[in-house]
């Protein structure tokens, strides 16, 4: 099926050649004043979009694309600190009221190059509230209750009680700001206009979706506009999505694309011999775990979660997935945020204590010749789960428990999940910035992204204590307690944090990556 996507405001775009896969169609002068660029920046994904409405989504391919076309409030560094972006400075003028300056010279990429005011940001913020309009990002608005226009480039959020993390929540992508104008308007899919420096060109689905670089981009005229903000290097990017991994590294080796997402570990080797290829390798925070949904029996019993968490060797599992690309981890929290702590005791991989604490749990005797539980593992179809699921219905069968795999497309698996229909799952969890989206996302009672389904009065309480305490001290303490009550509850078993790597043409330059992948391309470009 072909889907189209056209803006039907007259934006200026620059012109571009595409003549076949990979081609490079004309070149500009590189960023340094030598050589020439590549028109246009080729990515290899893993996956395909499916929607480029902000608020209507958060998934991680939609916002890599969105980012280019799309500004935030604040923007997140892959340095983890949270720099300036749209907003210029804020400042909490009480415990319940922040205070916000906007740039002046912002305008969105339509054709009439329509200034950028706090009417705007009042108009995204409230729309991302409203869940009965669609907007699936509430969440990241939690404790919100007004967004009030000071002037033109001065506004105040109001929230309910002092939180830590609040500013944060504003570098989501989906919270980009969009135009008040264009929705006003009645522009078919306004949603698609940003204040980034590109602007959306063109989707067919499963084959590319493409962004042209905007001509009148406000930040290319900015004298003190900062450089994760700068005008777009490539004349264009495209994003095509490859699900077979083997076919991401054959087209980067083909000069298909130029850069290849999550190369498949097993043939790193070909792409390091390959000179005209970098392979590139860095701590990650993507956090692979294994689950239980705790509503359902006998997953409901504690201490059968943690003679389970002791019966899986998470040594083999590292291996099994990628190769050993990645870092073991007892506690909860993704490697590299706030407050991580992992000197806690946890569930090391014991079989005598796996069979010891199952005797307690009152399922004694069991053995690989001796079944004495039967169970369900749901896992995403998509590498790496289904290597991850082998290795732990093997080491579930050493203690006497049967499992039943059961392989499912990503999007089914989160829904069963979300409907509580599964008893064990794998999945993903990958947080780079905000310990909240982790606490309160993944834990907190009722949070829809709570697929442990998981409820205790005294973890949302240390959830809240994190989130709100002022003192540094205080809220550190809390954040060691949480993340201990947590793995002692087990409703989830963290198995490893995955290392980044990504492979690309050696001759990219402008690079912009995040631990996690969630990459921005903005500023790179290929030499010729």
């Amino acid at each position: 099926m072909k889907k189209l996507i056209a803006l039907l405001m007259a934006v200026t775009m620059v012109a571009s050649v595409f003549t076949g896969c990979g081609s490079s169609g004309e070149s500009s002068t590189g960023a340094d004043g030598e050589g020439s660029v590549k028109d246009t920046l080729v990515v290899g994904t893993d996956a395909d979009i499916n929607t480029l409405d902000l608020q209507k989504q958060n998934d991680q391919i939609n916002n890599i694309i969105l980012k280019n076309t799309h500004q935030q409030l604040v923007f997140f560094s892959n340095e983890q600190t949270f720099e300036p972006g749209l907003a210029t400075e804020w400042e909490f003028t009480d415990d319940t009221h922040i205070q916000f300056k906007l740039r002046q010279d912002v305008t969105f990429n339509d054709d009439a190059a329509t200034p950028m005011t706090a009417e705007d940001v009042k108009f995204t913020l409230d729309m991302a509230m409203d869940t009965d309009g669609g907007s699936l990002v509430s969440d990241a608005l939690a404790g919100m209750v007004a967004v009030n226009v000071i002037d033109d480039y001065t506004f105040e959020i109001e929230i309910e009680e002092y939180n830590n993390e609040f500013v944060q929540s504003l570098a989501s992508v989906p919270l980009s700001i969009q135009s008040k104008k264009a929705y006003d308007d009645g522009v078919d899919e306004p949603y698609l206009i940003g204040t980034g420096p590109y602007v959306f060109d063109e989707w067919i689905e499963g084959e590319y979706c493409r962004l042209v670089k905007s001509e009148n981009y406000w930040g290319a005229s900015a004298s003190d506009v900062p450089s994760y903000m700068a005008e777009g290097a490539s004349n264009a990017i495209e994003f095509r999505p490859y699900i077979e991994a083997s076919s991401r590294v054959i087209a980067l080796q083909n000069g298909e694309i130029d850069v290849c997402v999550n190369p498949p570990i097993n043939e790193l080797e070909y792409l390091e011999e390959d000179e005209n290829i970098t392979v590139e390798e860095k701590d990650g925070t993507r956090l692979f775990y294994f689950a239980f949904n705790v509503e359902k029996k006998p997953w409901d019993n504690q201490t059968l979660r943690q003679a389970v968490a002791c019966s899986i060797d998470r040594d083999a599992v590292l291996e099994a997935a990628v190769y050993g690309k990645g870092q073991l981890q007892t506690t909860i929290l993704n490697r590299g945020l706030w407050g991580f702590y992992d000197d806690m005791e946890g569930f090391d991989y014991d079989v005598e204590r796996a069979k010891s604490l199952m005797e307690e749990a009152g399922y004694g005797g069991g053995s690989a010749d001796n079944i004495v539980l039967r169970t369900t593992l749901t896992y995403a179809t998509s590498s790496p789960y289904e290597q991850i699921a082998t290795v732990i219905q093997a080491n579930l069968k050493e203690i006497g428990i049967e499992v039943e795999l059961k392989g499912l497309e990503d999007a089914t698996l989160k829904t069963e999940c979300g409907e509580g229909n599964q008893e064990l799952f794998l999945w993903r969890w990958n947080e780079d910035s905000k310990v909240d989206f982790v606490y309160r996302d993944l834990f907190y009672t009722g949070s829809p992204s709570n697929y442990h389904h998981y409820s205790d009065k005294k973890a949302d309480e240390l959830t809240d204590i994190v989130a709100t305490e002022k003192d540094e001290d205080k809220r550190l303490e809390a954040a060691q307690e949480l993340q201990t009550y947590l793995v002692d509850a087990c409703p989830q078993v963290p198995l490893y944090i995955a290392n980044l790597v990504i492979a690309y043409n050696k001759n990219l330059q402008g690079q912009y990556f995040y631990g996690g992948g969630n990459h921005y391309w903005a500023n790179a470009y290929v030499t010729e």
